[in-house]
């Protein structure tokens, strides 16, 4: 996965009104938009989208889109 293709994720589900730029570096769980539902949301479509499964505990642990690009392409 490409880090453009993760950052348009996010833009989509967490800057819908386009005020927050969505970075390698963004701190997503810091996103006043950032909820449980939002994470069921993200890794509902990337999992169905690039067919691999995201644990709660590895989510966990990230903390970056970059640290979830990561975790992507390590599966």
């Amino acid at each position: 996965m490409k880090i453009e293709e993760l950052i348009k994720i996010f833009n989509e589900i967490l800057n819908e009104d386009g005020n927050n730029e969505i970075t390698v570096q963004t701190d997503f769980k810091e996103d006043e938009k950032w909820s449980s539902l939002t994470a069921f949301t993200i890794v509902s479509e990337l999992e169905e989208k690039y067919n691999i499964q995201l644990r709660g505990i590895e989510l966990r642990r990230c903390t970056t889109v970059e640290d979830l690009l990561i975790l992507i392409n390590s599966k």
